[in-house]
């Protein structure tokens, strides 16, 4: 067994966007190779695999639930907070500023856990 895996090639990224995006309708552009290959380089080597695609094939057995949600959780924002993303508050801010008109200024927040964000932005 290797002490470190392979570098996460292109296929296995394509493969952990799609797992993460059915089990939690999340979309990783490609600029999220690095965060999957950090996040998941731990399990990796903790189960002693040699590859990312060895990992992946582990988590599509299905036979170890808690193992996919231990993938599951390193694959998403776990936390919430108010005025959690400060710049997102700042382009808030200017586009109520520049909204003009009759039509309600409206803000949708998605997959707020707790609700602190949504609360922010009122």
């Amino acid at each position: 067994m290797n002490t470190q895996a392979k570098p996460l090639t292109d296929t296995e990224f394509g493969h952990f966007q799609r797992f993460i995006f059915e089990a939690a309708g999340i979309t990783l552009g490609t600029a999220k190779k690095a965060l999957v290959s950090g996040r998941l380089a731990k399990r990796v080597h903790a189960r002693q695999l040699a590859s990312y695609a060895d990992y992946f094939a582990l988590l599509q057995r299905g036979d170890d639930p808690l193992e996919v949600q231990t993938a599951i959780d390193l694959l998403t924002t776990n936390e919430t907070y108010f005025f959690r993303e400060p710049r997102h508050f700042e382009l808030l801010r200017e586009a109520a500023l520049a909204h003009r008109g009759p039509a309600p200024f409206r803000v949708w927040s998605a997959a707020s856990s707790s609700g602190e964000e949504a609360y922010s932005i009122a």
